[in-house]
């Protein structure tokens, strides 16, 4: 009983991996990643190996793992032994960090993702999954159709997503989320709706649903600059969005935020933690943190990284205590992302006020045009669908004055 009112004390933590190596970079791509060999990618597992071993005084004491997301990137360029030490080597600090083996009864007890390229898996790779409690795959298609995944530099064709994907329900793997994208070159309402009837098709547990953003920096940007870029107009990028919403529910997938969709009970807890603005730790090359209301970033230069002393890290780390007004506005942010919306209890709570007189200037006008709705029930406030095609310019009347 003594054990068991201590874990009840830790706080819950999110923890992330960075893998910042691809077999290529995607054209749309303004990630953190690049290609490599294999002798950079065995410096780079060393360093994060050390970072892990490393962290455990920072965390020990304070918090408990409840989801481990290993992201990139493609995870799955790390060879099978090396993700099998990754694996063993979390394991490990989880328990440290518990003081208690997972429990027999609740083998959900951490949700542990990892992304994955199709491709890229090996049937070593999956038996490394089912050895070390990877219970959650992320598999980044994008597209069904071969010419639209060309258009965007990816490696894979739907075939060979195929078989990844048919690799990973061999090895048992009970909860794939596929990635899909709107509005690629090339792309039309019909082959989107192709795309989205091929995966319906297959039952992934989890589906999200982007639409293309042309980001400074990437050879897409370089290419619109040129006049060289045709992607699909804002009429259309509407269509793929209602498509994907009504057939989706047809299907039974939850939309639980604004681009994600589920079947019950099948929600990414890790991405949950962030938009509810909970605890977070990165580790990894240029990797982002978020502990007791600071917020820090690893260096995303690969030498100063390779060569950290990660027992000091937290003096070299560049730091940044969120004031409460900063605190507030990003609540309220991330938390409207979601479907439930913000609760008001929470809010309440968390900051000692109350959320309808603290925001009492915007509110009515925003019940009165249907974009905001409250949920009595419940005590919470979220966005409608028609605030959710609005959301930009109703989540910047959130902001606070000085």
């Amino acid at each position: 009983m003594q054990r068991q009112s201590r874990k009840n004390r830790l706080k819950p933590l999110a923890l992330y991996l960075h893998i910042p190596f691809c077999v290529r970079k995607c054209l749309y791509c303004d990630f953190l990643s690049f290609s490599s060999q294999d002798a950079a990618r065995e410096m780079y597992f060393h360093a994060l190996l050390r970072e892990i071993k490393a962290c455990k005084s920072l965390l020990y004491g304070k918090y408990v793992i409840q989801t481990i997301f290993i992201g990139g990137g493609t995870p799955t360029c790390l060879s099978p032994h090396q993700l099998d030490v990754l694996g063993e080597t979390l394991q490990e600090l989880s328990k440290e960090l518990s003081k208690a083996e997972p429990s027999a009864e609740n083998p959900m007890l951490i949700e542990f993702t990892i992304e994955a390229n199709p491709g890229t898996i090996q049937k070593d790779h999956v038996t490394v999954f089912q050895d070390r409690g990877v219970n959650r795959i992320s598999l980044g298609l994008q597209s069904a159709q071969d010419q639209e995944l060309q258009a965007l530099g990816r490696i894979h064709t739907y075939e060979d997503f195929l078989k990844s994907y048919d690799l990973l329900r061999s090895g048992d793997i009970k909860n794939i989320n596929v990635d899909l994208m709107a509005d690629i070159p090339l792309q039309t309402v019909e082959s989107y709706q192709d795309t989205l009837q091929k995966i319906l098709h297959l039952r992934p547990e989890h589906i999200s649903s982007y639409s293309l953003i042309v980001e400074e920096g990437t050879p897409f940007y370089q290419m619109q600059q040129k006049g060289r870029l045709s992607i699909p107009d804002e009429e259309t990028d509407r269509r793929m969005y209602e498509l994907t919403k009504a057939m989706l529910k047809e299907q039974g997938y939850d939309r639980y935020e604004i681009s994600n969709y589920a079947k019950q009970g099948k929600e990414c807890r890790h991405n949950i933690s962030y938009w509810k603005l909970q605890d977070y730790l990165g580790l990894g090359l240029g990797a982002s943190s978020y502990l007791d209301g600071c917020r820090f970033r690893n260096p995303d230069d690969m030498q100063r990284y390779l060569h950290s002393d990660f027992s000091r890290m937290a003096e070299h780390r560049e730091r940044h205590v969120l004031s409460q007004k900063e605190e507030m506005e990003e609540f309220v942010f991330l938390g409207l992302r979601m479907m439930e919306g913000i609760s008001l209890s929470e809010y309440r709570s968390r900051f000692g006020t109350d959320f309808k007189i603290q925001y009492q200037t915007v509110l009515p006008e925003f019940f009165r045009q249907r974009f905001l709705a409250e949920d009595t029930k419940h005590g919470r406030i979220y966005l409608t669908d028609r605030g959710i095609d609005v959301s930009n310019r109703i989540l910047a009347e959130f902001l606070l004055e000085e």
